[in-house]
């Protein structure tokens, strides 16, 4: 493809694209940062929490999410395993029918819950949740 410029000169598509500077590169490098970060700080995002909240049949307990470990909940089907690991927590070997709280993966951030209704379980993470939007 060829053009022509104001002079009337005649140049191929190439040489009228340039290459990006080190300055094209760190501007664009300082927009992506900006544009995916801002947002999130402006919605208040804690980023994850810290403690955990397990709601049995039998009473209510608190975990933290700092320390690894692996506890039996008790339900009425059986015993569930919490697994708390690298800041992350997940239920294993549950007896209900359907394993949704197993499908249901690792939880980390505040407002993140695992249920398990059959067996009467549920965690919860605790922290301060970023809200969407508010309607009266």
């Amino acid at each position: 493809m060829r053009s022509v410029n104001k002079k009337g000169e005649e140049k191929g598509i190439e040489e009228l694209v340039r290459r990006p500077t080190p300055w094209d590169i760190a501007l664009f490098l300082v927009l992506f940062v900006l544009v995916f970060t801002i947002p999130g700080v402006i919605r208040g995002e804690t980023g994850e929490g810290t403690t955990l909240e397990v709601r049995t049949r039998t009473g209510v307990a608190v975990y933290s999410l700092l320390e690894d470990g692996v506890h039996t909940l008790t339900g009425p089907l059986g015993d569930a395993k919490l697994i708390i690991s690298g800041r992350k927590a997940r239920l294993e070997n549950s007896p209900c029918p359907l394993k949704i709280g197993e499908a249901m993966g690792p939880v980390k951030k505040p407002g993140d819950v695992i249920l398990c209704l059959p067996n009467q379980i549920s965690i919860r993470v605790i922290g301060e949740v970023a809200v969407d939007a508010v309607s009266r």
